[in-house]
């Protein structure tokens, strides 16, 4: 049988993806301010994910100490997370044309003093946002011998939340979006369970994102 190694409850789950959904809804009243939707997701992403960490430093904590144990693993699924997250980036360009959430290159162009906010928003704290979050949402689950239909559960339920949360209603457009959600969060998931900690996936998705801002900020 499996056992549940739950250590959120039910109250921290609820407020913690609390936060996640409160990000969009601050970014779109932000817009009224800024007019630039780009720097209001800037803004509400940094503060609303330095509240999560916060709100959840033990959880946080637990993985990075993990990680810290183990710099083998965490090496080689970062390496593994880069090189399939990086091809997803590119099949989404070419094929899947999805939304993601990214800034657009006029703008920070146009706005240098937002970029370095814009480029930690947009990569760190989107990576802690989708990995704690798959983790919380899903956190009740029994995966000790469960490995494969949790990893698939992942990827179905937390995307699902991230694709209404950040994708204007249009019904290919949120097709399109779900299917490479779906793909990053089983792949982020996979990382999770093989290596026993988000870091990888936080780490890989940084990585990739940040680099995938600068290449088309040069570009």
């Amino acid at each position: 049988m499996s056992e549940s190694i739950s250590r959120l409850s039910a109250k921290r789950i609820f407020f913690s993806l609390l936060i996640i959904v409160l990000i969009p809804v601050g970014a779109y009243y932000l817009d009224r301010l800024t007019l630039i939707h780009d720097i209001s997701l800037m803004c509400t992403m940094n503060i609303g994910i330095s509240l999560l960490i916060m709100y959840d430093w033990n959880l946080f904590g637990i993985h990075y100490n993990r990680s810290k144990a183990n710099l083998f693993d965490t090496l080689l699924f970062t390496l593994i997370g880069c090189a399939g997250i990086t091809a997803l980036v590119w099949a989404a360009g070419r094929w899947i044309q999805p939304v993601m959430v990214l800034p657009d290159v006029k703008i920070m162009r146009a706005y240098g003093y937002a970029r370095p906010g814009m480029w930690v928003a947009f990569s760190f704290m989107q990576a802690v946002l989708v990995n704690m979050g798959f983790k919380i949402l899903t956190d009740p689950l029994k995966i000790k011998t469960r490995e494969l239909q949790t990893i698939l559960l992942t990827g179905l339920l937390f995307p699902l939340l991230y694709t209404a949360l950040f994708t204007p209603f249009d019904i290919v457009l949120l097709a399109r979006t779900y299917l490479y959600n779906f793909v990053l969060v089983t792949l982020l998931s996979y990382m999770y369970n093989q290596s026993h900690s988000i870091m990888p996936g936080i780490l890989a998705m940084t990585i990739v994102y940040l680099g995938a801002m600068i290449t088309a900020f040069i570009a």
